[in-house]
């Protein structure tokens, strides 16, 4: 994953974001936008898998543990 799609799904965050962040004090949001924002980029970088099986092998999945139960 590239820093253009990050940031896209940052921006797609964004009105999340400000909900949230309207909820604190002024003096904390900047502090707590940066942190939210350095937390998301985190848990995309480390935790995102974009490999989804396709119909043909999630169905192949599913055939073998039916055979393998019965």
């Amino acid at each position: 994953m590239d820093e253009t799609d990050i940031l896209s799904i940052l921006k797609q965050l964004e009105p999340k974001l400000q909900s949230v962040l309207f909820q604190t004090s002024n003096d904390y949001r900047e502090d707590l936008e940066q942190d939210l924002k350095e937390r998301i980029i985190k848990i995309i970088k480390n935790n995102i898998n974009l490999e989804v099986p396709g119909f043909f092998d999630f169905i192949g999945e599913e055939l073998v543990l039916d055979y393998s139960e019965g």
